[in-house]
């Protein structure tokens, strides 16, 4: 059975640089054999989390049904930017209205597994955003894969098809997807 993974990136800007990873690590991962869905975040999708508006009028439509999609898959894919050393508003937004209760609902991060990306232009690649990123995970409860990628000068790293220009850091995204679908497929069995 394949391993269904859900893919999406923090980043509201169409061009980002790791929305272009993430899309080089999807094409790595389908060719590996996973089947992979791709979400595109939006901010308008959902309002900012509010204890009070949930309170009152329960989880957003919005949010119930990317519970239902997160609940739906074996793993995930995520690409970040850094913002100022953290992920953004959007993911994190995303992620707690995920997290909320609802009734008769699966939980959609038990079980579940991530592969962490991030790409930036500077030196550092968005590196210092990850650990963040891995913790709230963690305590969500998914499992995050150690392998992760933070890919620097990301604005001269891919080709013209999408892909990495340097072999290495190609093959440590094809080691990190490779990575996320053994450890999804072991947590799943």
């Amino acid at each position: 059975m394949k391993v269904r993974l859900l893919a999406f990136c923090g980043s509201a800007r169409k061009e980002s640089h790791s929305r272009r990873l993430l899309a080089a690590a999807v094409t790595a991962a389908r060719a590996s054999g996973a089947a992979v869905t791709e979400l595109e975040l939006c901010s308008d999708l959902l309002p900012m989390y509010d204890g009070d508006l949930e309170a009152a009028h329960g989880l957003p439509a919005a949010a119930l049904e990317l519970k239902a999609l997160f609940a739906d898959h074996d793993g995930f894919l995520i690409a970040s930017p850094e913002y100022n050393g953290f992920f953004p508003p959007l993911l994190k937004n995303t992620l707690d209205w995920v997290s909320r209760p609802a009734p008769d609902m699966p939980a959609p991060y038990a079980g579940k597994s991530a592969g962490l990306l991030a790409a930036s232009p500077g030196a550092l690649g968005g590196v210092r955003c990850l650990p963040h990123l891995r913790l709230l995970l963690s305590n969500l409860g998914v499992t995050v894969s150690p392998a992760q990628l933070a890919l620097g000068r990301a604005d001269q790293a891919f080709a013209g098809d999408g892909s990495l220009i340097d072999a290495g850091q190609q093959k440590m995204l094809d080691t990190l997807v490779a990575d996320l679908i053994r450890l999804t497929a072991a947590i799943k069995t």
